[in-house]
């Protein structure tokens, strides 16, 4: 009986212990998501370096802005932040955003990194 109970324990450490890996939204993994860091945020416009550069991002009032799975506001963002943008790319490489997401907070604080693994 014992060594049951302690073999489901550890099974469900295991199980909890890969919820916070993977702590993070899904939608970033879409094709149609860009991730990167903010360079620069002001008024309606947003710059992120990415991994092919930096690209301008256009915000309106449609846009939608989400922390982990918290609906937030623009004004949660600033420069520095880890960000993934869901949106219309325009054929001058500029994204129009449908919505701006900013991956989940770690339990030690730091951001879940979505495009560190693969599925």
């Amino acid at each position: 009986m014992f060594v049951h109970r302690l073999k489901l324990s550890m099974a469900l450490a295991g199980l909890m212990s890969a919820s916070v890996v993977f702590a993070h939204d899904e939608r970033l993994h879409s094709p149609d998501a860009t991730e990167g860091q903010i360079v620069s945020i002001a008024g309606n416009n947003v710059v992120m370096k990415t991994a092919k550069g930096e690209v301008k991002v256009t915000l309106t009032k449609d846009t939608k802005y989400e922390m982990g799975d918290q609906a937030v506001d623009v004004n949660h963002f600033k420069k520095g932040d880890k960000i993934g943008v869901i949106g219309t790319k325009l054929a001058t490489g500029e994204i129009v955003a449908k919505e701006m997401i900013m991956p989940m907070e770690s339990p030690k604080g730091t951001a879940a990194k979505g495009g560190d693994h693969k599925h």
